[in-house]
């Protein structure tokens, strides 16, 4: 697999500024790891969709 080549000067590509965008706490990365509460998201996640796949069957 070959590297794409660089944007052309004529036509650059816009390229986003990351620089100044916030950085996680230690609490949110500490959550992002956590196995329990990442199951316990997903499990509530499924009870909505599950919730409005049976409001729209009827």
């Amino acid at each position: 697999m070959t590297n794409p080549s660089p944007p052309a000067p004529d036509n650059p590509q816009p390229v986003a500024d990351l620089t100044g965008a916030p950085l996680p706490t230690e609490g949110t990365l500490r959550r992002r790891r956590s196995v329990p509460f990442q199951l316990t998201r997903f499990a509530v996640f499924n009870a909505r969709i599950m919730r409005m796949v049976l409001k729209g069957s009827h």
